[in-house]
């Protein structure tokens, strides 16, 4: 990435940070000169990344956190703390196979509905209000090529992805889409170094991830709905 952004940008908070996608964009935006907020409720996962961030000491804010609702946990701390980001990055949920659609358990599908959308939900809920008094007040969220292709075996993601699309929509339609940037990014492939690719001479390198991010975060123009294509090896 750039470094023209620097120590003097605000904090960016990656919701999913210590994820494989989210942990990309965490340690790019650190090594960029940013301060990065990661909230997460593995503390396991977390030393991981404050390890693999070791060089730059101070600008990586861990934030552990517990229960069923950790984004909101979350933003309280944030709150008292006098921490407030100026963009928020949500790489939630996943990708899973849990075969045909129609013989889906309930347990999985209410899964599949907490872990794939309901958190982007709540993600927005709670920190979308921290990026008041920010001067370009940025949230993106990260989708997949699930939200508008029906895969079949990965039903629940297809229909998750394809309601996160609609709510980032409803988002940038109402009151708050005045005040608040709203993104999506979406990955149409696997991503390089993911050992779930089945497919490796088609994926996303993680340079592209993290120069789009970089960009939509520094971009007030920046179009509402972006995709990341493959690169062929």
């Amino acid at each position: 990435m750039p470094t023209s952004a620097g120590s003097a940008a605000p904090p960016v908070l990656v919701a999913g940070g210590t994820g494989f996608v989210g942990g990309i964009i965490a340690r790019s935006l650190v090594a960029d000169g940013r301060t990065v907020i990661v909230p997460a409720r593995s503390a396991d996962r977390l030393s991981a990344l404050l390890a693999a961030c070791a060089d730059f000491s101070g600008r990586l804010v861990p934030l552990e956190v517990s229960g069923s609702h950790p984004h909101f946990q979350a933003a309280e701390r944030l709150a008292a703390d006098g921490r407030r980001p100026g963009a928020v990055v949500a790489a939630l949920g996943g990708w899973s196979k849990t075969g045909a659609l129609i013989d889906l358990p309930g347990e999985q599908w209410e899964r599949a509905l907490r872990d794939h959308l309901t958190s982007h939900l709540e993600a927005m809920q709670a920190y979308v209000p921290l990026l008041g008094g920010s001067v370009d007040p940025t949230y993106i969220t990260l989708n997949g090529a699930a939200a508008s292709e029906a895969m079949a075996g990965s039903g629940a993601i297809s229909v998750t992805g394809a309601a996160q699309h609609m709510l980032t929509s409803v988002m940038r339609a109402e009151a708050i889409g005045a005040t608040v940037r709203f993104h999506e990014l979406s990955l149409t492939a696997a991503v390089a170094g993911d050992d779930r690719n089945l497919d490796p001479t088609s994926q996303i390198t993680p340079s592209q991830i993290t120069l789009a991010i970089d960009r939509l975060i520094g971009n007030p123009l920046a179009e509402a709905f972006g995709a990341l294509y493959a690169e062929r090896r």
